[in-house]
């Protein structure tokens, strides 16, 4: 009954969907990937050549490395009530310890872009260790479903990041907020500049007759919505599992499908356990289909930059290719 419960709320939800004051320090920083993640760089930016004109972006040893976390796996083992529990407990531990001193940039270029995207794959990959049904998959299946996850993970991570750092002073309201590595890096909103010279004959300003928007219009109302819900650990880990493991499914179907229904009844049996067991409610129908607008808000907007994306591809807007272009499907 318990898995019944929440699915029927999340499924609802997906059929409603379908019908209708900065206190620390801040320095300023624009410099190269090595420097800015602390390691090396693993995406390898290949210049064109006189008889093909595409920039390539190599991430296979990007996706390499990846591999290797998830087959290493945890360091030590972890003990927790369930594995929702264990996948917040590893939510709080790959965001890093907190640090007072704050860099801020100022500008977003090629060196900058391929950081995040580094840092997000390498960070997902981490978490995952934490869910042991996860682990248990075939090692090829893993990373199918990490290519297919992290930029959708990032999404919410971005807004779960800049709600904490608002809430204790770190961020200002006109900025969204990050953690790279130990740093805690801040953006300010509209003064950024977006350089994608290495990647489009466009500037970021002629991209938006496409519809092009780094920050998605929604952005401060989901973050608004998720300040006053004041979500727990558990409960954002929870948001996030579903965003990830529904989208994956709707995407690959098939086994992929399959194995993502299987995780959600696992987590959303955890979820159920984690209201009436540990907070001692069984009225948790409204908080659930409160997380789960904020989920399907997120998609709708990745759904509707994938169609900008397709315009822009007719058009030959950019001039990057990638060496696994599944992974930057929703980029």
């Amino acid at each position: 009954m318990r898995i019944d419960k929440v699915n029927g709320l999340i499924g609802k939800l997906e059929t409603q969907k379908s019908l209708k004051k900065l206190k620390h320090k801040t320095d300023v920083i624009s410099i190269s990937v090595g420097a800015f993640i602390g390691r090396s760089n693993l995406i390898i930016f290949c210049a064109p050549q006189f008889d093909y004109p595409k920039q390539i972006i190599d991430v296979r040893f990007l996706v390499d490395q990846a591999a290797r976390v998830l087959k290493t796996g945890l360091e030590s083992p972890i003990s927790a009530s369930s594995s929702l529990e264990k996948l917040a407990f590893g939510l709080n531990r790959i965001r890093g310890t907190s640090k007072t001193k704050v860099q801020k940039l100022t500008s977003l270029g090629k060196e900058q872009f391929l950081a995040l995207w580094q840092d997000d794959m390498l960070k997902v990959a981490k978490w995952l260790t934490y869910f042991d049904e996860f682990q248990q998959l075939p090692d090829q299946l893993k990373i199918e479903i990490l290519k297919g996850i992290w930029r959708v993970w990032s999404r919410l991570d971005r807004l779960a990041t800049t709600m904490i750092g608002r809430q204790n002073n770190i961020c200002q309201d006109n900025m969204m907020m990050l953690n790279l590595e130990d740093n805690q890096v801040v953006i300010p909103i509209g003064s950024t500049q977006i350089d994608l010279s290495w990647m489009s004959r466009y500037n970021a300003h002629q991209l938006r007759l496409f519809g092009y928007q780094y920050i998605d219009e929604k952005t401060e109302e989901l973050i608004q919505t998720m300040t006053d819900l004041q979500l727990t650990d558990v409960e954002l880990t929870f948001m996030m599992c579903q965003l990830c493991f529904h989208y994956v499914g709707k995407r690959y179907q098939g086994v992929i499908m399959e194995v993502a229904d299987r995780l959600m009844e696992v987590l959303s049996n955890d979820i159920h356990e984690y209201y009436t067991k540990i907070l001692g409610t069984e009225k948790y129908a409204l908080r659930i289909s409160s997380m789960m607008k904020i989920n399907n808000q997120i998609q709708q907007g990745i759904y509707q930059r994938r169609v900008k994306a397709d315009l822009m591809r007719i058009f030959d807007v950019f001039y990057v290719e990638y060496s696994d272009p599944e992974l930057f499907l929703d980029a």
